[in-house]
């Protein structure tokens, strides 16, 4: 390990809150001529519902990275799809960003983008355990020259971003459950329960005196609120979060 990165470990393990991890995050950055990123920590799937579990930007990219979010940009932005399949930092110019857009909303967002002032961006996919995803973006402003030599950047970043993660989720272990039960209604509880014991979608609709066809919407809403394809994913995903026994 270099210097750089066994002292950006150190100021971590001090940290006792995620202010002050985000704070030796932004002067660690510092130290590459970066002013310009964010941290996007997302409970399963992008397209999952409840998904965002912790998200901070610098502060001169804080309104868009504000905007991205409640856009639910994420969901149509094709270079976030690409991130989250891989492993290895992901170089991209916002030029060829507009070329490639999928949508004409993709389109409008890459214009946005150009016109708030960001030229050119490292995506660094960090993935944890149980499905979990973060996107630590740093982004290249106009007039600006930090990522020109990127390929020599991109692994020190990689670690970063991983460090970073690993006290942040220690942070959050403490102060935060890892899933609430209130993410599932009442009803879906049930249906996961039940499932979860071996239930068929007619049994359980029997148990419950409601319909197949209620089962089933209450199972696919059960499903996508956790973030997985189906529902023996679900219990899975429910026993590894302590939602069920």
């Amino acid at each position: 390990m270099n210097h750089s990165l066994a002292a950006f470990e150190q100021a971590l393990k001090s940290s006792r809150t995620t202010l002050q991890l985000d704070t030796v995050l932004q002067q660690h950055l510092a130290k590459f001529n970066i002013t310009t990123y964010s941290f996007t920590y997302y409970s399963y799937h992008l397209n999952s519902l409840n998904k965002l579990k912790y998200d901070v930007a610098s502060p001169n990219f804080k309104i868009w990275h504000e905007h991205y979010l409640e856009q639910h940009y994420e969901e149509i932005d094709s270079t976030m799809e690409k991130v989250h399949r891989t492993n290895l930092p992901l170089f991209w110019d916002l030029q060829q960003q507009l070329k490639e857009a999928t949508s004409e909303k993709e389109k409008q967002m890459r214009l946005d983008s150009i016109h708030f002032g960001a030229e050119k961006g490292l995506s660094i996919p960090i993935h944890g355990p149980g499905g979990d995803f973060a996107n630590f973006l740093v982004v290249q402003m106009r007039n600006e020259n930090c990522l020109d030599h990127w390929e020599e950047l991109q692994y020190e970043l990689l670690l970063t971003g991983y460090y970073y993660y690993s006290y942040l989720q220690l942070i959050l272990i403490k102060t935060q459950p890892c899933v609430e039960k209130s993410q599932l209604n009442k009803r879906e509880m049930q249906c996961l329960v039940l499932t979860s014991q071996r239930h068929s979608v007619s049994a359980i609709a029997s148990k419950l005196n409601i319909t197949e066809r209620t089962v089933n919407y209450h199972i696919q809403r059960m499903n996508k609120k956790l973030g997985v394809k189906n529902k023996h994913q679900s219990v899975i995903r429910a026993l590894q979060q302590a939602l069920i026994t």
